[in-house]
């Protein structure tokens, strides 16, 4: 009996071993190659918005190249006029005593149910942050 039992412990010894052989050698990794490749559709993206805006600006600098946008800019931006044009400033009128201040209403923050982090955990976003 005693070494049946003996035998029964060593069995589930050998599986537990297993299990954590199993997770320690698959689960981890797994979770820091998700990481990474999150991290690299994050860079895929933020580099597509540079170039975006960089195409923008790369337009805005032939833009100035001309005489009339220089000069549409220095119209709209500093007030310059030509000799002989009046130039006019409109005034907004000064805030009257009506307004109310209104005090921030605090919003009560959720959290995410357990399973969410296990899910998280396991597909490595915790470890992006996004």
């Amino acid at each position: 009996m005693t070494q049946r039992r003996s035998r029964l412990l060593l069995g589930v010894a050998v599986v537990v071993v297993l299990a954590a052989s199993v997770l320690l050698t698959n689960v981890f990794p797994y979770r820091k190659i998700l990481a990474q490749q999150q991290q690299v559709a994050n860079a895929r993206e933020q580099l597509e918005a540079l170039q975006t805006e960089n195409d923008r600006l790369e337009a805005d600098a032939v833009a100035l190249g001309s005489d009339s946008e220089v000069e549409r800019l220095a119209r709209e931006n500093l007030g310059y006029v030509r000799p002989g044009e009046l130039a006019y400033v409109v005034l907004e009128p000064p805030a009257t005593q009506a307004t109310q201040e209104v005090e921030p209403v605090e919003v009560p923050t959720e959290t995410a149910p357990w399973y969410e982090g296990v899910w998280d955990f396991l597909t490595g976003k915790d470890l992006v942050g996004s």
